[in-house]
């Protein structure tokens, strides 16, 4: 009896042994640190060439003034350095913003125009931010591109065509639910910090899943970022007990200033 106890005990240390290793990503973390932070700023560098080669840049000033200036404010309060920040924007109607390696930002004018204030932008800038400092957009390239192929588009053999679909893959498919999760937990402390009320993203979140049948072909972000309804509630949760004094962005009349027309697109 005193032997099967042992052979059990044994048994059970080793399966509990065996399942705390396996919650750590060994692979990931020596990925990460082999792909070192020169390569990012390349493969960074080289996926937004190809994606400004075949996109149209806004290069007007009111449209980034207003992305730029949220951008910053968020990054300021959080000690985030803003100068590091690639901030674009697209001429497209999609409602979408992802980031690229080496902190490159990108949002689309359908993101603007879609938006009923700016702190609603602000609350998808504080998402795209955080996805940057938890770096979740090197460990989602090497897990759907590869290390290997990463190594070789940085080393100068990566065609425009790889580079356009690598631009893709960060613009056009979602993160796991963990990754979507843990952005939107730092989002609300992002935004927290910087006096904008995080309801502000649960919001837009839940405007999304409510228009997904009528303008899926436009709304981008209900296919890359899926389960809006349920992020907002997770959101709307999280943020019930936070004592938030919010400080409004003043950019004018922003029903005016999201019109097509006014911003001369």
């Amino acid at each position: 009896m005193k032997a099967l106890f042992q052979l059990l005990l044994i048994v059970g240390s080793f399966f509990a042994i065996w399942f705390a290793l396996s919650k750590i990503d060994f692979t990931g973390r020596y990925e990460l640190d082999t792909l070192s932070e020169k390569n990012e700023k390349k493969l960074g560098s080289l996926i937004w060439e190809a994606i400004e080669s075949s996109e149209e840049v806004i290069r007007k000033d009111s449209v980034n003034y207003i992305v730029e200036t949220i951008t910053e404010r968020i990054c300021k309060e959080n000690k985030i350095d803003y100068k590091k920040v690639k901030v674009h924007v697209i001429d497209k109607d999609e409602v979408n913003a992802f980031t690229l390696p080496d902190r490159h930002l990108v949002v689309y004018k359908g993101l603007i125009t879609y938006s009923k204030s700016p702190e609603e932008v602000a609350g998808v800038i504080a998402h795209e931010l955080a996805h940057m400092e938890l770096n979740h957009v090197m460990k989602k390239l090497i897990k759907e591109v590869g290390l290997s192929m990463l190594f070789a588009i940085t080393g100068g053999n990566g065609s425009f065509e790889i580079l356009t679909e690598v631009g893709k893959t960060l613009s056009g498919t979602a993160f796991d639910r963990e990754q979507e999760r843990e952005a939107d937990m730092k989002a609300i402390d992002l935004m927290a910090q910087a006096e904008i009320d995080p309801v502000h993203l649960a919001n837009f979140l839940f405007r999304l899943s409510a228009n997904d049948s009528d303008f899926s072909d436009e709304l981008e972000l209900i296919s890359t970022h899926p389960g809006s309804k349920e992020r907002a509630a997770q959101i709307l949760t999280e943020i019930k007990d936070k004592k938030i004094t919010p400080k409004l962005f003043d950019f004018g009349d922003w029903e005016l200033i999201r019109d097509p027309e006014w911003q001369g697109y």
